[in-house]
């Protein structure tokens, strides 16, 4: 088993199972030193994206740990658009309720699809943003709700 670190879309935990994804746990995670952003270029419509994380000194991104096998894994890569849209490393992250940290796989978006502003998203992308609130601070629910307004 594996660990994985929904912040976008793939935080709505129904959504990733319709992917065929099973997953052991999903439990609130915190990202430090990273901030979320809209960046990663829709090549079909210019003014929309999907979620990323950046390096950000003082911030932090919150989101969805999840255990899943290595074959679940491989699913999200190919919704992800994985190798050419998003890159993929091991980073640390923290349980928000025990602060035990766990080394969790996340993507992040490759530097050739990346805009230089926060993009749209579409509205089906925000309702899966916003089923995974449940899991992340009411204050981190406010401030994303305001970037993904």
């Amino acid at each position: 088993m594996i660990y994985f670190f929904a912040y976008g879309s793939l935080m709505d935990l129904d959504f990733v199972a319709s992917l065929g994804v099973h997953f052991k746990s999903a439990f609130s995670g915190t990202l430090f030193e990273h901030e979320f952003k809209i960046n990663v270029k829709d090549e079909s419509n210019p003014n929309f994206g999907y979620a990323n994380i950046v390096p950000c000194r003082n911030s932090l991104v919150e989101g969805v740990l999840m255990e899943i096998t290595e074959m679940d894994f491989l699913l999200l890569d190919s919704y992800e658009g994985y190798p050419e849209l998003y890159s993929r490393s091991k980073i640390e992250i923290i349980n928000s309720k025990n602060n035990k940290i766990f080394k969790a796989w996340v993507y992040k978006g490759n530097s050739d699809y990346l805009g230089n502003r926060n993009l749209l998203l579409t509205s089906i992308q925000k309702k899966r943003i916003q089923r995974g609130f449940k899991f992340l601070s009411v204050e981190y629910q406010n401030r994303l709700s305001r970037i993904i307004k």
